[in-house]
């Protein structure tokens, strides 16, 4: 696999390749040289045809994420959230644009090479969980390392590892009938930490959850990525996210409007932008994206139930 590329956060791209730094001590915001993105889209579309309509979903976007952090993608139904995500995990291909994800083109993958990639490198949390109902806990999580051509017994280490870092292990024997919302989305979280993936996509994951076992499941999602130094990447409408992530890109109308980080001084800094172009302070580290959309800035929470991201 070709190493990552470093862009040169608020300048252009450079055309100099390094390795990712995974180290979460050199990560903090604002470092003089940050790491290598290990996450980048540039330019990229997304269309979907409803009927005899085209619904344009994302337009010319732009981002580049960091390893060691939580970034949250945060907007109303509908403003393109989840399928941003979907394009960066390779789940689905841009009609223009390109993706790139550990150094690697996402775009010039065929499907069987795609499928490995996820299978090696990433891992996926869903809202709904996603969980086998004749499966026990920790037979959930052994499960995908056997593709991985785990033996039976490594395949069983690593998944109460796995179990014990989300505090589960005195629920591995247990289906998932017998556990309640917030263990199902625990298990679920260890099930993709087991593969030990360098990316970590979450879809919603505490939108079906109480307030204390959202603010579980969050709290084990930003320690994988400072334990870890993975790449964890949450999509949420939940405002209760804001303040645990490292970074907020706040969406609307299939566009990145603000790039912020909520443990740092100042406001939101407002778009649309030029991609890759310098931008104002504020704590924002690099440029995400524009839109041809002229909507106003804006960085609020809205429920827009009649569309879906």
């Amino acid at each position: 696999m070709s190493p990552v590329s470093q862009p040169a956060f608020g300048h252009a791209r450079q055309g100099s390749r390094a390795e990712p730094v995974l180290a979460a001590s050199v990560l903090a915001p604002f470092a003089d040289q940050p790491p290598a993105a290990s996450l980048e889209a540039v330019g990229i579309s997304k269309s979907f045809v409803a009927g005899v309509v085209q619904v344009k979903v994302l337009q010319k976007l732009s981002v580049a994420i960091l390893p060691a952090e939580l970034t949250l993608v945060s907007g109303p139904s509908g403003c393109g959230k989840s399928t941003l995500l979907s394009l960066l995990s390779g789940l689905q291909a841009p009609d223009m644009g390109t993706v790139e994800a550990l150094g690697q083109s996402l775009c010039d993958l065929n499907k069987r090479a795609l499928e490995r990639f996820r299978l090696q490198h990433t891992g996926f949390v869903f809202q709904g969980f996603n969980l086998f109902p004749a499966l026990t806990a920790v037979e959930q999580v052994q499960l995908p390392l056997g593709y991985l051509g785990m033996s039976d017994r490594q395949a069983l280490e690593r998944a109460m590892s796995a179990l014990d870092e989300v505090g589960m292990t005195h629920r591995a024997q247990l289906r998932p009938a017998q556990l309640s919302g917030g263990e199902k989305q625990r298990i679920a979280i260890a099930r993709a930490l087991a593969k030990e993936p360098q990316l970590l996509f979450a879809d919603e994951p505490t939108s079906a959850l109480d307030a204390e076992n959202g603010q579980n499941v969050i709290d084990i999602l930003h320690r994988i990525a400072r334990r870890h130094g993975t790449t964890v990447v949450c999509v949420s409408h939940d405002p209760r996210l804001v303040r645990h992530a490292d970074r907020v890109l706040s969406m609307e109308d299939g566009a990145i409007r603000s790039d912020w980080r909520p443990g740092m001084p100042g406001n939101p800094v407002a778009y649309p932008m030029t991609p890759m172009s310098p931008m104002p302070g504020n704590g924002a580290l690099n440029v995400v994206g524009h839109s041809s959309v002229d909507a106003p800035p804006s960085t609020q929470y809205h429920s827009d139930k009649g569309r879906q991201a």
